[in-house]
């Protein structure tokens, strides 16, 4: 059963440019905003020279039922408009698709996405055109977290976890080791097992204490989210995106722990080269994470 809006009900803003791949977020954005009881509201970003009446019939045929519009026009990058609404009071998530312009495959995360992710605390759902265009948004009721092994990254399971509730979905915390995976820096971080190809030795005690750990943190999360631990070994990208795929999740958690500088973001952009999976976007605030010395995501 599904929450129904009310005048006060918190809001999904999902930010438009007129382009083909970023109005495929809308659908997805419905579909959520129904699991949280909330109200759809499209930001349509239209540049300065965009004629009237064409604008106008565009926002026609975009807007649903019950749903809010606005409108800015702007004359440079729009990332500051997005921003500007998504800090509004009630904004409970804000759906971005990874690129605008035209839908095509194996496009990297476009520059206005990358500007918003960076200067956000709000929770972000990316979405990725070419996948939403070929199959039935979903609610989302199984997601997957990846961690790291590093406290940063353990933090993120208390937002998460709330999440999951508001969506009435499970989480699957996924702990990838790898033989090229290089250790977080990070004070109090959970270090991979010294001899991946002897699981037999190895993992049973690994595994104890990355229960024990995540245990700690557990305890001050909602005890009402039905959780499950899973270890794998692999390359990080690749597995996550394979675990995902495997298990059907609707939706992978990732830390936000940077403003997506050259050379940060690692895990990030590999899962989204290699899933079709929308990623959940959570975490601390970028100006509390920007000089942490462990392994970004």
């Amino acid at each position: 059963m599904t929450a129904q809006p009310s005048d006060a009900a918190p809001r999904v803003l999902v930010a438009l440019d007129g382009s083909p791949a970023a109005v495929t977020a809308l659908p997805v954005a419905r579909v959520v905003a129904d699991q949280l009881g909330a109200r759809v509201e499209i930001l349509y970003i239209a540049p300065d020279h965009a004629p009237a009446g064409d604008l106008w019939e565009r926002l026609q045929a975009t807007v649903g039922p019950g749903e809010a519009l606005q409108v800015r026009r702007h004359a440079g990058e729009p990332a500051p408009a997005i921003l500007a609404i998504a800090e509004e009071p009630g904004i409970a998530l804000l759906v971005l698709t990874t690129h605008g312009r035209a839908i095509e495959p194996g496009r990297p995360l476009g520059h206005v996405a990358e500007a918003v992710i960076a200067n956000t605390t709000r929770p972000i759902l990316l979405v990725r055109p070419e996948a939403a265009v070929a199959t039935e948004p979903r609610p989302l009721r199984h997601l997957l977290l990846p961690l790291d092994g590093s406290p940063a990254t353990a933090r993120v399971l208390r937002p998460a976890m709330d999440l999951a509730r508001q969506l009435g979905a499970r989480i699957d915390i996924l702990y990838v080791a790898g033989p090229y995976q290089a250790p977080s820096a990070e004070q109090g971080s959970i270090g991979a097992p010294r001899y991946l190809d002897q699981p037999h030795h190895e993992w049973p005690r690994w595994a104890t204490e990355v229960r024990e750990r995540l245990g700690e943190v557990l305890a001050h999360c909602p005890s009402d989210v039905e959780l499950r631990v899973f270890l794998a070994s692999g390359e990080s990208g690749p597995e996550i995106a394979r675990f995902a795929e495997t298990r059907h999740h609707d939706a992978i958690v990732l830390a936000r722990r940077s403003r997506l500088e050259p050379g940060r973001a690692v895990t990030l952009r590999t899962v989204l080269d290699w899933t079709p999976c929308p990623i959940l976007l959570v975490g601390a605030p970028p100006a509390e994470v920007a000089g942490n010395g462990g392994r970004d995501r």
